[in-house]
């Protein structure tokens, strides 16, 4: 087994994928999501025999960065991306045991070329959000920094270092070579560029990646004094960059109205995602990028997981603690972003229990505990006397109240007996009466509430048969979170609001509506904060008796049906909103 020298041992390898993903929008790699100009295409698909088998020849290209940006073409060398420029810088000058000095959460792979040449890199952290820390790197300077690696615009903060703290460390470095990356300089639009003639120690590097969408073909280049890229040259391979990335970069700069055109609309679908991120509540940062930093706080998991799935892929940063609620997004033409926007855009979740609002137990679970109850006691129970029983509330389930109404004929058996009875009569592993039960609610109407609001299902059900009854109906699909008692310990049942508050953290949800016909689904609504309570009349108890009795345990409406949703939610919206807070 072959031993690498000592400096690659503990480097690890930036990891990039093997195959082209299947994403309908890429937005984890800030590459630009417009794509290049016709006339780059048209130049690819031009290209000669002679262009692919001889080596590639540059001059032509050095004139036009030169007119470019108007400095003489000694001071340029082409790159195969900026990422072999910011290595061959290092590699030029940078000897082992040298101290480099940036600021971190920055650009990842300066560090790894750092690492191989066997220089310790150095991380100031930025004190304020996202401010360049220039008191703090101005005062880490001495003698032990051998480099100043800056990155503005800064990936992946999207912040820009301002000119004059540049100069102020170019200015302190003196004879030390100050890094100044600006791949991303064409959406802020301003350029350190023309330092390079003023300060022999900045050294400018440049993308063609993000900005004219020649990611693929991987090219980059260096901005220098002369001497310094003679001596750069001396450790870059002769013919590093490819003819047909040489003829790209050659018809991108003869369209720069297409490059105005890409930034004009990356900025207005900037200033679209960032109204609307800050319309849900997240922290959404200032960007002089093609990308944008957004805080999402306790639901950044929620939104990656929800546009994943949605083959939507942005950029998280799990191992880095300064960022661990951040997402980095590629910004996507406005179209795109509307789309992005309606996946994740805040919705009222409508939650409802299942037995009497979307299922009719009345010959289930109803004819189970008058079994159970006849089995334990010898008597026969009527369904007024059950309904008579779950007024009270405080009964957590139907094996709550079978027990409850065993005892209060004179017996007491073990609890667990009761349960087992009891399931055996309406569950029977599916079998049992379970089977009888029918569907309250119109799928149709399902559907449509499903196309405007989050669905929700909180039942005192056992997660087994709550599953089994949404799949036999075949309405599983149109719930997006099911919580049932096995999702709560016994002390969290209702009236208890855990599992509103798990209904709540599945998703960005500006409040509830909770659907229940019983007391504690009533008071369970009442006392959750952002949550409004809805009685519904099962359809064994239409009584006024039993609206009364929701009304006084806080439900601030009472429907006969649960089919009769559509007429009051409306309402609800209206009244109600300006009073529930966003997360």
């Amino acid at each position: 087994m072959l031993k690498p020298r000592e400096e690659i041992k503990n480097i690890e390898c930036y990891q990039i994928a093997s195959y082209p993903e299947n994403w309908d929008m890429k937005l984890d790699s800030n590459e630009n999501y417009i794509g290049p100009s016709t006339k780059v295409l048209s130049a690819i698909k031009n290209t000669t025999p002679e262009s692919i088998s001889r080596y590639p020849c540059y001059g032509k290209l050095y004139d036009k960065l030169a007119e470019k940006h108007d400095i003489e073409q000694m001071f340029f060398v082409l790159t195969n991306g900026a990422d072999e420029a910011l290595s061959a810088v290092i590699n030029t000058f940078i000897s082992k045991n040298d101290r480099i000095l940036t600021v971190k959460p920055s650009f990842a792979m300066p560090k790894i070329y750092a690492g191989l040449a066997g220089a310790q890199y150095l991380e100031l952290p930025y004190t304020e959000k996202w401010i360049y820390p220039i008191e703090s790197v101005l005062s880490t300077i001495d003698e032990s920094i051998k480099a100043v690696i800056i990155t503005t615009p800064n990936n992946p903060t999207a912040d820009i270092v301002p000119k004059d703290n540049i100069v102020q460390i170019l200015q302190k470095c003196k004879d030390i070579p100050v890094i100044i990356d600006e791949t991303y300089a064409n959406y802020s639009g301003i350029s350190n560029v023309d330092l390079v003639t003023n300060y022999d120690n900045a050294i400018v590097v440049k993308s063609f990646s993000k900005d004219y969408a020649l990611a693929g073909l991987r090219l980059g280049y260096i901005v220098s004094n002369p001497e310094n890229i003679k001596n750069i040259k001396k450790v870059l391979s002769p013919y590093n960059v490819n003819s047909i990335a040489v003829e790209a970069a050659d018809a991108a700069l003869d369209d720069e109205q297409y490059l105005n055109f890409v930034v004009n609309e990356i900025n207005n679908a900037k200033k679209f995602l960032s109204d609307e991120f800050t319309k849900i509540g997240a922290v959404v940062y200032k960007s002089n990028t093609n990308f944008m930093l957004v805080d999402f706080g306790k639901h950044k998991d929620l939104i990656f997981n929800m546009l994943k799935e949605n083959s939507i892929i942005v950029k998280d940063f799990p191992n880095t603690n300064v960022l661990k609620t951040c997402l980095r997004i590629t910004i996507p033409t406005l179209s795109a972003a509307k789309r992005l926007i309606s996946l994740i855009k805040t919705k009222i979740t409508l939650v409802f229990d299942m037995d009497g609002v979307l299922v009719d137990v009345t010959n289930s679970y109803f004819e189970a505990i008058k079994y159970t109850y006849n089995y334990f006691t010898g008597k026969r129970l009527t369904n007024e006397q059950i309904l008579e029983a779950k007024k009270l509330g405080g009964l957590n389930n139907d094996w709550d109240l079978t027990s409850y109404l065993i005892e209060q004929s004179g017996f007491k058996f073990s609890y667990d007996k009761i349960v087992e009875i009891f399931q055996g009569q309406y569950w029977k592993d599916g079998s049992g009466s379970i089977n009888s039960e029918k569907l309250l609610i119109d799928e149709r109407l399902l559907k449509e509430l499903s196309g405007k609001y989050n669905l929700a299902v909180f039942t005192g059900r056992p997660r087994p048969e709550a599953v089994y009854t949404l799949n036999k109906f075949n309405i599983r699909h149109y719930f997006d979170k099911v919580v049932t008692m096995d999702d709560l310990p016994p002390d969290k049942q209702k009236p208890d609001t855990e599992g509103l508050f798990l209904i709540k953290k599945a998703f960005v949800t500006e409040y509830l509506i909770y659907f229940g016909d019983t007391v504690d689904d009533a008071k369970c609504a009442l006392n959750m904060p952002s949550a409004y309570g809805v009685g519904v009349l099962p359809p064994s108890d239409k009584s006024d008796e039993l609206k009364e009795l929701l009304l006084q345990a806080g439900a601030k409406e009472v429907i006969n049906n649960i089919n009769d949703i559509k007429t009051i939610l409306e309402n609800i919206e209206n009244e109600n909103r300006q009073n529930c807070t966003q997360y």
